[in-house]
C-alpha cells in the first residue's frame, strides 16, 4: 500500500511538472533559499511545486471552458462599455480642503427589510457558499440600511447603504443607482456618489446567486446562453424574483433616506474593537488589526434620531447558516442595542476582513435551544454597540465632505469568476475582445469618501485581507511565494486623514489578499495561508492598490 502510495505521488508530480510549464521555474524562484535546508522544508518546496502546478492545471481547464462555453446575451464587447450607461458615478467634482460659509452637515437615514412575506415556502436561498441551502424561516431580519450625506456645499449628497448580504454585485448596485439618480433629478436633488456595501453576513439571504443550485445552472445555462434566452431557468424564477424585490426595497430605503434629510453636527471616534476579533490565520496581532472608525451624526432636532456609522472589520458570522434560518448576525444585534440604549440608527460597513473573525465569550444559560442559536450574534452586537457608544467622539467635524471614485476593468487571472458569471450565478457585468478566442474583461470600481478633513473611507470592491491596506508588515514577513508586499501603510497615504478600508463596496468580486500569499488551493495547505479559490487571482490586491493610489494622486 505504501508503494502504491509512492506511485501515485510520482505520478501526480511528474503529471504537475509537465503541465504547469513555466509554472515551476516560477516557483523555483520565488521559493526561499532557505526551503532545501531540511527535510521538513524539501517537503515543504515539493509542495508548493504542486499547489502551484494545480493551480496552473485548474485554470487552464476552466479557462478552456471558459472560452468554449456560449456567453450571456447580456455580455458585450468591450467597445460598447458606457460608463455612465452602467450606471457609474465619478464622485464630486471639487476637492474641498476646508468648509466653505454656509457649510453645514445634513443626514438622512433610511431602512427597509429585504425578507420576502412567503420566506417559509422554501424557495429561497442562504448566501453561505457555492453548498446549495433551503433558508427553511426568518430568525431575526435581513435589511438595507442607507444614510445619505451632505455638507450643503452645492457639490452633491453622497449615499451609504449596507445590505445584510453576503456580498451585492456591481450590476444590482448600478440598477440601484440609477433609479436613485432619475429620483433625484426629478426633485432637483443633487447626487454625487451612491455607494452600496454588503454586511458580509454568512446567514444572510443569496442576494448575488452563489447558493442558487450551482449544478443546475452550468448545464441548463449552457443551453439559455446559446439560444440567447434571459430568463431564469425553470424552476429557479423565485431566486430572480427575490433579486427584484431586494433592489425595489434598496431604491426605497435610499429614496427614503434621501427624503429625510436634516441638518446636525458630525462626530468622529476610532474605537478599538480588537478584544473580540482575532486573525483565524493568527498572523496578525491583535494589536495590528483595523480600528474601527465611528461617525455619530446629532441631529439639530433634539427630538429626531442619531446616526451613527460604523466601519467593523469583522465577519459576521457568529450564526451557523446550517440552522436553516437567516439572520442579520451580530449586525442586527449591535443596531437593536444601540437604539434601546440612544434611540439612534446605525449603519455597519465592513472593512478589511481577510479572516478576522469573532472573539468573545458568551452564555447560553437559562436558554431554550432557539434562542440559544443567536446567542454569540447578541453578545457580540452589544459588545461593539457598547464600545461605539462610550466612545470619546471629540469635537464636531467641519462640514467637508469629499467624495472621488475611479472605474477599473479587471482581467481576471482565475477563470472560476469568468464561469460562474457565464453560468449566470452572479450578475456581475462581463465585457470581452476577440472573436474565438476571447479575453473577459469585469469592470468595477474603488472609491474614497472624506469626512471633514480627518477621517475617510477608502472603498474596495473585493473582500479586502488587513494585510493589503495596513502594509505586509503586520503579518511578520510571512510569504507563500518568497517575494514582499511592495505597498507600505496606505491609512495615512492622504496628509492628516486616517483613513479606514471598506470592503465588498459597490461589488463583490472574491478575496484579495496580498500577491506574495496567494495561493489556490490555501484551505487544504494551512492555517497561516488563505482559500483564494473565489478570488479574481494572484495580482488583484496589487491591482486595486496601485488604482487607488493613482485616484488618490489625481484627486490631490
Amino acid at each position: 500500500m505504501k508503494r502504491l502510495s509512492v506511485k501515485v505521488m510520482s505520478v501526480v508530480l511528474i503529471f504537475a511538472l509537465l503541465f504547469s510549464g513555466g509554472a515551476m521555474s516560477v516557483s523555483a524562484a520565488e521559493t526561499p533559499a532557505t526551503a532545501v535546508a531540511s527535510a521538513e522544508d524539501a517537503g515543504d518546496a515539493i509542495m508548493k511545486v504542486l499547489y502551484n502546478a494545480l493551480n496552473v492545471v485548474c485554470e487552464a481547464l476552466v479557462s478552456a471552458i471558459c472560452k468554449i462555453y456560449p456567453n450571456a446575451p447580456e455580455w458585450q464587447p468591450m467597445s460598447e462599455y458606457d460608463s455612465e450607461e452602467v450606471g457609474f458615478m465619478a464622485g464630486r467634482e471639487n476637492y474641498q480642503t476646508e468648509a466653505k460659509e454656509g457649510n453645514k452637515w445634513s443626514l438622512g437615514y433610511g431602512s427597509r427589510s429585504i425578507v420576502p412575506e412567503d420566506i417559509k415556502d422554501g424557495k429561497y436561498y442562504i448566501g453561505r457558499d457555492l453548498t446549495v441551502r433551503i433558508a427553511k424561516d426568518v430568525y431575526d431580519d435581513n435589511r438595507i440600511r442607507v444614510t445619505a450625506i451632505d455638507d450643503n456645499s452645492g457639490e452633491g449628497v453622497v449615499v451609504i447603504g449596507s445590505v445584510d448580504s453576503l456580498g451585492v454585485t456591481s450590476a444590482d448596485i448600478r440598477t440601484v443607482r440609477k433609479a436613485i439618480i432619475a429620483y433625484c433629478a426629478e426633485k432637483n436633488i443633487k447626487v454625487a456618489s451612491i455607494n452600496i456595501t454588503a454586511t458580509h453576513s454568512h446567514s444572510a439571504l443569496d442576494t448575488q446567486g452563489v447558493a442558487t443550485e450551482f449544478f443546475r445552472k452550468l448545464f441548463g445555462s449552457f443551453w439559455s446562453n446559446l439560444l440567447g434566452i434571459r430568463s431564469e431557468l425553470p424552476g429557479l424564477e423565485a431566486a430572480a424574483e427575490f433579486k427584484e424585490f431586494f433592489i425595489a426595497q434598496s431604491i426605497d430605503a435610499v429614496k427614503e433616506a434621501i427624503d429625510n434629510m436634516e441638518t446636525g453636527e458630525m462626530y468622529f471616534a476610532e474605537v478599538d474593537t480588537s478584544e473580540y476579533m482575532h486573525d483565524k490565520r493568527d498572523l496578525i496581532a491583535k494589536e495590528d488589526l483595523q480600528k474601527t472608525a465611528v461617525l455619530h451624526f446629532v441631529p439639530d432636532n433634539e427630538k429626531s434620531e442619531g446616526t451613527y456609522i460604523a466601519d467593523i472589520s469583522c465577519h459576521a458570522t457568529s450564526f451557523s447558516a446550517s440552522h436553516g434560518y437567516i439572520t442579520g448576525d451580530y449586525i442586527y444585534y449591535l443596531d437593536k442595542f444601540i437604539r434601546k440604549q440612544t434611540g439612534d440608527n446605525t449603519v455597519m460597513v465592513a472593512g478589511a476582513l481577510g479572516q478576522v473573525s469573532r472573539n468573545i465569550e458568551y452564555s447560553e444559560e437559562g436558554m431554550d435551544e432557539f434562542t440559544a442559536l443567536g446567542a454569540e450574534s447578541d453578545a457580540l452586537g452589544q459588545a461593539f454597540g457598547k464600545l461605539i457608544i462610550e466612545a470619546d467622539y471629540g469635537e464636531p467635524l467641519p462640514a467637508v465632505l469629499n467624495a472621488t471614485h475611479k472605474e477599473i476593468f479587471i482581467k481576471p487571472e482565475n477563470s472560476i469568476l469568468v464561469l460562474a458569471c457565464e453560468i449566470r450565478l452572479v450578475n456581475n457585468k462581463v465585457f470581452y475582445d476577440g472573436l474565438l478566442f476571447k479575453d473577459f474583461y469585469m469592470p468595477s470600481e474603488i472609491g474614497y469618501l472624506e469626512f471633514g478633513n480627518e477621517v475617510a473611507f477608502a472603498l474596495f470592491p473585493g473582500e479586502l485581507y488587513p494585510e493589503v491596506f495596513l502594509g505586509n508588515d503586520i503579518t511578520g514577513g510571512v510569504t507563500w511565494d518568497g517575494t514582499e508586499w511592495q505597498y507600505d501603510d496606505l491609512s495615512d497615504e492622504v496628509d492628516g486623514i486616517k483613513t479606514y478600508a471598506v470592503s465588498l463596496a459597490n461589488d463583490a468580486l472574491g478575496y484579495a489578499v496580498t500577491d506574495n500569499n496567494f495561493a489556490f488551493m490555501g484551505h487544504i495547505i494551512g492555517e497561516e495561508i488563505a482559500d483564494e479559490v473565489l478570488s479574481i487571482g494572484k495580482h488583484i490586491a496589487s491591482f486595486y492598490v496601485s488604482n487607488y493610489l493613482e485616484m488618490i494622486e489625481e484627486m490631490k
